[in-house]
């Protein structure tokens, strides 16, 4: 597994329109989000201590979910973009069901989300009313609308509810 240096850094490609954590001088990760989506950097950003953080707890998170270790480095990286540069988005609840009796939900932890079908996602961002989302699953929602995996959603508490103990303070 990839571990976060000094020399990482985050950059907006404007050849390609897109952010691109550099890595090393042989890779480099290309987030998967649309530039519009995006509050991008006008010039090369450091990766800071609290991305190296976050990095370690979210490896954690998604260290008992299954996926494979290339798919938990993606999500990871793709969930930090998503903390450091995403813009505000409304929320999308009307696409998956109330539960009952859920649980309030913190940031960096697992948790699930009922569409047609149950799936996991990483909770990134919590207020008091919503948490911003990683999908971690291809999901179809109520409405039948398929959401790709990897897509980051704002969505009511209400919708959420936790699937791993939360075993470490949150970031």
């Amino acid at each position: 597994m990839l571990s976060p240096t000094e020399r990482w850094s985050w950059y907006h490609c404007t050849e390609r329109n897109q952010l691109v954590l550099d890595i090393n001088t042989e890779l480099a990760f290309p987030v998967p989000f649309s530039s519009h989506l995006l509050q991008l950097p006008q010039s090369a950003q450091a990766f800071t201590m609290q991305d190296a953080e976050h990095y370690w707890l979210m490896l954690e998170a998604l260290a008992e979910t299954g996926l494979t270790n290339e798919q938990q480095l993606y999500f990871t990286l793709t969930g930090l973009a998503a903390l450091n540069f995403m813009r505000p988005q409304g929320h999308k609840s009307w696409y998956f069901a109330d539960i009952a009796n859920s649980k309030s939900v913190q940031p960096l932890q697992i948790a699930e989300l009922v569409g047609q079908q149950l799936v996991k996602v990483l909770i990134l961002q919590t207020d008091a009313d919503c948490a911003e989302c990683l999908l971690l699953e291809e999901v179809s929602s109520l409405t039948g609308k398929v959401i790709a995996a990897g897509t980051v959603l704002r969505i009511l508490n209400s919708r959420l509810r936790p699937i791993q103990p939360l075993l470490r303070k949150s970031a």
